[in-house]
């Protein structure tokens, strides 16, 4: 129940006075008058009379700017949630957008917090581009007033890890900065440690700043419950079809999960992480290499577990990082580790393709016991996948499509430890733990009248078909353009019948695919993209916004370097014109990726 007016109080003056106030500043406003009212019991408290009392004065809220550099919207969430905590503990926040930051302001600023994220091999977001190649750059100035604090978001399956937020660290205290904290940085289980830094920083902050105090529990709202990685939703499986041909070289799977009684959104362009299982027989491949018993009990995240579970559940057994090449290095003291760790050069190669079972066997140790083999290994990371679906067209459920993982490597067969979960272990009926990943930055245009180009390959195709769904369902009027590649059209056109159909209803206005395999010269999307070049411009200059999903390096610099060539033909700029001109794109939102 919402809380009474005293009586005599014009709410609807109240309501006119705070019109068009975001959410930020309504919280900062109860924070103020929540102060001014605790203060005024005070002084009855005491017994002076009220008339006696000397006006308050509201000391100037400390200013705080949080600035975030975010590929998927994870680094957004934790910068609002930063500015929240900010604004109860009476400092003024404002939060921006790296794309949005006028980096002139940096010379200005006193009070900094840095929330980015590494993409890919050491590169940063689109988001942040600009401003880090400023910050390393002779025009950045000097900054002696500043105090800040960097929280760098990655994955240590990348050998960069976290390489953009060391890089704005070490860059910010080049320039006279002065560290609130050491930086902090976090792996894809980034929810907890976030927002322990979000907490440790303000504190240091705060510390000459008295705390407000707490909210009355009476207006506090009850938490929604959250899926997340520390607690998925399990859905069952309703549908896992093979969409390959016989005879393909590929194996993709269309699988369909009920979400019913979830609760869970999402929009076009989002993903969906599932939680994976170890494969058996690598589990028992890593207990021989280890020379240890599957029954040994172990600690893991506060649970006791025999090892065999704790590594199938728990554990990280089909990836090697540097991290824990490191941690093993200290249990076995072989000198070859120590030349691999101390070589990036050699380490990387090392890594691909090396799963757990291949470091115990080829470095093993006498001293690894179950409890330190546990604590050596990396936590089980779940995987996220594009959705291919639109909520509106498939209520309560969500669609993958899902590539099947299977190579030999080092004298063994290996497969993807999500994939072929999903393709292999997974029955209809059965449950697969999932959340939603939300990715603000591949979304929909605003507005649907922009056409839209989408370009992808393989399993690339996946976020395309929730795409059109959403703008068919919705009656659009923007134009959709598909541009598909794959190696052979008989066996791998992914969902051929609903292109074709959309195609048939003018709800999709141009298909062009690439069947690379098909003809003695292997044809790809960005050739197509390159025949299509004055279309292509057109759509563009129109204000078309182009997407691109599937491989960073195969696809994604592909098409980035083939746009650039169309750009420069169909505009006659100079290269780094044109090269200017695709940045453009990127900078307005207009020219999205989700590549891995």
């Amino acid at each position: 129940m919402l809380p009474t007016l005293p009586s005599g109080f014009d709410e609807a003056a109240l309501r006119q006075l705070t019109a068009g106030l975001s959410a930020q500043q309504l919280t900062w406003l109860s924070g103020y008058f929540y102060g001014q009212a605790t203060a005024a019991g005070v002084a009855v408290a005491t017994g002076a009379p009220a008339a006696a009392l000397a006006p308050v004065t509201v000391p100037k809220p400390q200013r705080l700017t949080i600035l975030y550099g975010s590929h998927t919207g994870n680094g957004k969430k934790i910068a609002q949630q930063a500015a929240g905590a900010a604004t109860a503990r009476g400092l003024a926040p404002e939060v921006f957008d790296m794309n949005d930051y006028p980096a002139r302001r940096l010379a200005q600023e006193e009070n900094l917090l840095v929330i980015v994220s590494t993409h890919g091999e050491g590169d940063p977001p689109v988001a942040a581009e600009e401003l880090h190649t400023y910050l390393g750059g002779a025009r950045a100035p000097k900054l002696p007033q500043l105090h800040y604090a960097v929280l760098a978001l990655g994955d240590k399956s990348y050998l960069h890890y976290c390489q953009t937020g060391k890089d704005f660290d070490e860059r910010l205290a080049a320039l006279g900065g002065t560290r609130l904290l050491e930086r902090r940085d976090v792996d894809v289980a980034f929810k907890a440690p976030a927002a322990q830094w979000v907490e440790d920083v303000l504190a240091q902050l705060v510390a000459e700043v008295a705390a407000p105090a707490a909210t009355p529990a009476a207006v506090m709202a009850a938490p929604a419950v959250e899926y997340s990685a520390e607690n998925p939703w399990s859905a069952k499986v309703l549908e896992s079809i093979q969409l390959n041909g016989r005879g393909s070289d590929k194996e993709t799977y269309h699988i369909e999960l009920d979400l019913a009684g979830s609760g869970l959104r999402y929009a076009p362009g989002d993903a969906l992480a599932v939680v994976p299982l170890n494969h058996e027989p690598l589990v028992a491949e890593v207990l021989r290499a280890a020379r240890l018993s599957d029954t040994a009990a172990v600690q893991v995240e506060g649970a006791s577990l025999p090892l065999a579970a704790a590594l199938a559940t728990r554990r990280e057994l089909t990836v090697l990082t540097r991290d824990v090449l490191e941690r093993y290095a200290a249990l076995a003291p072989h000198a070859e580790l120590q030349h691999l760790l101390a070589d990036p050069q050699r380490l990387q190669p090392y890594l691909y393709g090396r799963d757990v079972a291949d470091l115990l066997t080829e470095f093993p140790s006498e001293q690894l016991t179950a409890q330190t083999l546990a604590d050596t290994l990396r936590p089980l990371p779940s995987r996220a996948y594009s959705i291919a679906s639109s909520l509106l067209v498939h209520p309560n459920e969500v669609h993958l499509t899902v590539g099947a993982v299977r190579y030999a490597a080092f004298g063994r067969d290996k497969q993807g430890v999500c994939s072929s979960f999903l393709a292999d272990r997974v029955a209809l009926g059965s449950e697969v733990r999932v959340y939603v990943q939300e990715n603000e930055f591949f979304r929909l245009p605003q507005s649907s009248d922009t056409d839209i180009i989408m370009i992808g390959a393989g399993t690339g195709v996946a976020p395309f078909r929730a795409f059109v769904e959403e703008r068919a369902e919705l009656g659009t009027a923007g134009r959709n353009w598909l541009l598909f590649g794959n190696p052979h059209f008989t066996t791998d056109f992914l969902y051929q019948s609903e292109w074709l159909n959309y195609l048939k209803k003018g709800q999709l206005a141009q298909l062009d695919v690439a069947f690379s395999r098909d003809q003695a010269q292997k044809i790809y999307v960005q050739d197509r993209l390159l025949e299509r070049s004055r279309q292509v411009y057109e759509w563009l200059e129109s204000g078309a916004s182009l997407y691109v999903c599937g491989d960073k390096t195969r696809l994604g610099q592909a098409v980035q370097q083939a746009l650039g060539a169309v750009v420069q033909k169909e505009a006659g700029l100079s290269a780094d014109a044109a090269a200017d001109y695709v940045k453009a794109l990127r900078k307005q939102r207009r020219y999205l990726e989700d590549v891995y």
